[in-house]
């Protein structure tokens, strides 16, 4: 008898086989082959009431042959043999037709590939019955409350592998449980939610409970005047600054064609010595699989330390030109820029309380998460756009009333720059990625600033 966790895996073999027997007899000088699988259950709601459970199972492939220095790229859905011959086959075509890449560096070289670590059983195999239960505490809560509910519960299982004429087999699954709550009264409203690669990191009622106390304060909104205030910035707003970091300036690319942070000062103190930051998609907390699309394994990455500007993460092409080697940060082109991108952050934490965070303002912002944000200039990482479900004024330590939502410019280094306290790490997603955008995952502490720039007021 099959267990539902097997029926819902296609496995190693399965998925690895036709991708090895295609590339028997591919009619190129190399070749590689990537497979991302992704079967997403999700339920949303409104209103507090439940109106679509939607189920995709989705699979993506890549295939790149090369003739001499020529890459040419095709893709399909299928992981039939001869779908996969013809897409080789289609690729080899293209490259024919290209101009060589110099630069080009080869496909991966197989090499010792990290245990994947971020599959769980039990989350592959919830079904919308029990993600009905977790929104049904949920809006139970916020009845109690007086208020109404909306938001997701979503479970994704990936399987992702990746081939090459060079020998590179790897595979490995992964698991994703999302829960978040935005809680409304007819004058304001409140957010939170958590994430995990277990669902047994979900947690409905602490969920409703925090968006709850948020909503409950939102209340009698007061315009704030533009200005520089001190700020306590709590962990969702944190990981979306982290997003300009890495899509701006964390890639070796963007630090080659001198459009990153980075670019010259490696080495140099380019903010706070307050601020740490690595990529490390082996932290054992976070959401990853242990090797890059082109099948490199990945490496931690010290990206900052104390301040100081330590380097960038690579894929294959970038870390060729630098002169280096690759640090497994290959992702799909289609969405990130070549290079390398850094998505799986870690920012070292504090041991800073909420309640000391806030105690620590004389007079200043509390911001719980952002909404819309864009760089107008990515050298200097700045960001710009509003804040959004929770923005608060602090006055001597406390919580003074409820503020329209703040329109920002700031440098991220400014920023980082005026950390004077953090608080403990906790797993959050970028706004794009909890609104099925995927780029980056942080774990990120709350921290509190001592200047962020405040450009305007929403109505209230």
């Amino acid at each position: 008898m099959k267990t539902a966790e097997a029926t819902i895996l296609r496995g190693e073999d399965a998925i690895l086989t036709p991708l090895r027997e295609a590339l028997q007899d591919v009619a190129a000088d190399e070749a590689d082959i990537h497979v991302r699988r992704r079967r997403a259950a999700v339920t949303r709601y409104s209103h507090s009431s439940i109106h679509q459970n939607a189920l995709s199972d989705e699979t993506h492939v890549r295939v790149r042959a090369i003739v001499g220095k020529a890459v040419g790229v095709a893709t399909t859905n299928s992981l039939e043999v001869a779908d996969l011959r013809r897409a080789l086959g289609d690729a080899a075509s293209l490259a024919r037709a290209s101009r060589p890449d110099d630069e080009w560096p080869g496909v991966a070289e197989p090499a010792p590939i990290a245990t994947p670590q971020a599959y769980d059983e039990a989350t592959a195999r919830v079904d919308a019955a029990e993600q009905a239960r977790g929104i049904g505490a949920i809006c139970e809560a916020v009845a109690k409350a007086g208020y109404r509910a909306a938001g997701t519960h979503a479970i994704e299982v990936t399987e992702d592998a990746v081939a090459n004429t060079r020998g590179v087999a790897a595979y490995a699954p992964a698991t994703v449980a999302y829960l978040r709550a935005l809680v409304l009264s007819d004058a304001g409203s409140g957010y939170a939610e958590d994430l995990g690669w277990r669902v047994a990191a979900l947690d409905p009622a602490g969920v409703a409970d925090r968006a709850i106390a948020k909503c409950g304060l939102d209340r009698d909104r007061r315009q704030l005047p533009p200005g520089d205030y001190e700020a306590v910035f709590e962990e969702l707003a944190v990981a979306e600054i982290l997003r300009i970091v890495s899509l701006t300036g964390l890639g070796g690319q963007s630090v080659r064609e001198g459009r990153s942070f980075m670019s010259g000062r490696i080495g140099e103190q380019v903010t706070g010595d307050r601020l740490t930051l690595s990529d490390d998609a082996l932290d054992p907390r976070t959401l990853a699989i242990p090797f890059d699309d082109e099948g490199e394994p990945k490496q931690r990455v010290v990206l900052i330390e104390r301040g100081v500007a330590k380097g960038p993460v690579h894929d294959r092409h970038s870390a060729k030109a630098m002169g280096t080697r690759s640090t497994g940060h290959a992702a799909d082109e289609s969405r990130y820029q070549p290079g390398g991108h850094a998505g799986n952050l870690t920012m070292a934490g504090g041991r800073a309380t909420r309640d000391e965070l806030i105690g620590a303002v004389g007079r200043g912002v509390l911001i719980t998460r952002f909404h819309y944000t864009n760089t107008p200039d990515p050298r200097a990482a700045t960001l710009t756009g509003t804040t959004r479900d929770g923005t608060f004024l602090i006055e001597d330590g406390r919580i003074a009333g409820a503020l329209a939502n703040v329109r920002y410019t700031m440098s991220a280094l400014d920023l980082f720059a005026g950390i004077e306290l953090l608080g403990a790490q906790r797993l959050a997603r970028d706004w794009w990625s909890s609104n099925g955008m995927g780029s980056v995952v942080c774990l990120v502490p709350p921290m509190k600033v001592r200047r962020a720039t405040i450009t305007g007021s929403s109505p209230a």
